[in-house]
């Protein structure tokens, strides 16, 4: 066993996050670690990694167990560092063995003596078993296969960290650390900043590495590949089912089923206590009625005793049972259905011969066609840096084609979702600016509450949220806001698989068209009913 948790508590302020969490990481396992947004996934890492303390609980890590974590520390501090040589970092003592063969090298071409040069012979023989049995021969083909693989192609190789781009360092950390000696990897969102190819290549090398993994993700279709444990965390406390995340889906469909057929049983069982203790009352009241009037010897006063008994023991067993019923009632989150206005019939949009991108630089792509209806949903896929993006921003007129034709219907409310949330005022609180869309506080209130953003995010202010508390209040502004036609930039980037699926029911009953960019396999399979993929147009 690699990790040990046992009745784990911890909490934020007046928040408990965890609430005696027990969790064991066995060597070989690998771990989809989910849950909602702020359940507390990320501080169990930390805690994991010994980077957070819990309030209370033990927490165990079998000695010398090496844990690699992604975050950017794995970039390191040199400033001038080439995307490279930080993957050659993983590497170290092969790149100290290289400089050892070289200077041993040197040292032989420069001796004179005969014993001398032995010596070094045989050094340098020892040195050269070191370098091939710790994988020297192969350890550069390595690097540049997992950089590839991350979507870091090779002119962006010799380039200086600091000139990367955010996604380009986050997937130069993830490349690092895969190519880095642990015992356990934990993987805190390493999907995020990758498109639909590199989260293939990692969905087929991941489970390929000789180590253990706990990893969080959003992305189904990426656990349902990398995962053979499931470890939901619901509410503070953390259950672990076997299989991937579509059999963890199953399994836990199907605990809750049960759950309420026992509550549902339950009930039944407390209408059968309450009759029945009604009716001892009854009778009991009747015996001693009956008792007072025919000047009882004993007989009918034994028996209403014997009915009245039998009430107290109907009562104690009802009041049990109603206590069971509080506790075991199954935990179901706020209906989901959010209702959009909206809809203007007929075309809403479309291009004909466009090429996309930014003068006097080549296209990013070209001979784009499409046209798209009311109640159709066009999903733009492609690799990263296809112009997917670019795309979206030609459609509603931020950037010029470069040729060809864009056309959007001039009498159709166009709701506009992009991945900075630029639309959203940022001095403003989450809950003020949805209520900008002039609906009612309640309605707005509601909204935000099925789109999972907790109620003290509400009243925070815009550029205090986190990534995917921004992308909620802007889904939220957009469901409000009575469009015809949203177009929408990877809006699942930072929502939890939950929040997820109250977007994919929101928009699978959209009655207008939808243009939007994906990475994710699944949502893009699930809303699509057509399909438009970019690639190099070199």
């Amino acid at each position: 066993m690699l990790v040990q948790l046992h009745n784990v508590h911890l909490s934020f302020f007046d928040k408990q996050v965890l609430h005696g969490v027990d969790l064991a990481i066995h060597r070989g396992d690998r771990i989809a670690l989910v849950g909602e947004n702020g359940s507390g996934k990320t501080s169990l890492l930390k805690i994991i990694l010994g980077s957070l303390k819990p309030d209370s609980g033990n927490v165990a890590v079998k000695e010398g167990c090496a844990i690699g974590y992604l975050d950017q520390s794995l970039l390191g501090g040199d400033h001038e560092a080439t995307c490279m040589a930080v993957a050659l970092g993983a590497f170290s003592h092969l790149l100290e063995l290289e400089a050892r063969i070289a200077k041993i090298n040197q040292a032989l071409v420069e001796s004179r003596d005969l014993a001398e040069s032995s010596r070094l012979l045989e050094e340098l023989g020892e040195a050269m078993d070191a370098y091939e049995a710790g994988g020297g021969y192969e350890y550069r083909a390595r690097a540049e296969a997992m950089l590839l693989g991350v979507g870091l192609a090779p002119r962006e190789w010799e380039k200086p960290v600091d000139s990367l781009s955010a996604g380009q360092k986050a997937r130069l950390a993830l490349a690092r650390l895969l190519l880095g000696s642990y015992d356990l990897l934990l993987l805190d969102e390493p999907t995020n900043h990758l498109d639909m190819r590199a989260r293939e290549w990692l969905a087929e090398t991941l489970p390929k590495l000789e180590t253990t993994y706990l990893v969080v993700s959003h992305d189904r279709t990426f656990l349902d590949a990398v995962a053979t444990k499931v470890a939901h965390l619901d509410r503070g406390v953390i259950k672990v089912y076997p299989g991937n995340y579509a059999a963890f889906r199953r399994q836990w469909a199907e605990a809750r089923e049960a759950a309420w057929q026992t509550y549902e049983k339950r009930r039944r069982l407390v209408k059968k206590l309450e009759e029945q203790a009604r009716s001892y009352r009854n009778w009991s009241h009747a015996k001693e009625r009956e008792k007072r009037g025919a000047g009882d010897k004993g007989h009918i006063g034994a028996k209403a005793a014997k009915l009245a008994k039998r009430a107290l023991v109907a009562e104690r067993r009802l009041h049990e049972t109603i206590e069971k019923l509080k506790e075991e009632k199954p935990f179901e989150p706020d209906p989901i259905k959010i209702e959009f206005n909206g809809g203007k019939e007929g075309i809403l949009a479309w291009t004909r011969d466009l090429a996309i991108g930014y003068a006097p630089g080549p296209p990013l792509a070209r001979g784009i066609r499409f046209e798209l209806r009311s109640g159709e949903r066009l999903g733009i896929a492609g690799p990263n840096g296809c112009g997917k993006s670019t795309l979206i921003k030609t459609l509603i007129g931020e950037i010029p084609p470069l040729a060809g034709e864009v056309w959007l219907s001039p009498g159709a409310s166009v709701g506009y979702f992009d991945q900075e949330g630029r639309a959203l005022p940022s001095a403003k609180s989450a809950l003020e600016a949805v209520l900008e869309t002039g609906k009612d506080e309640t309605l707005v209130r509601t909204v935000l509450g099925r789109m999972r953003l907790r109620k003290e995010s509400a009243l925070k202010r815009v550029a205090d949220l986190s990534w995917g508390e921004r992308a909620k209040v802007l889904l939220a502004r957009l469901i409000l806001g009575n469009h015809d036609l949203l177009i929408l930039d990877e809006p699942t980037n930072y929502l939890d698989i939950e929040t997820q699926d109250v977007l994919l029911e929101a928009l699978s009953g959209f009655p207008g068209g939808i243009i939007f960019v994906s990475h994710d396999r699944y949502f893009l399979d699930a809303l699509a009913t057509e399909k438009l993929f970019l690639g190099d147009q070199s």
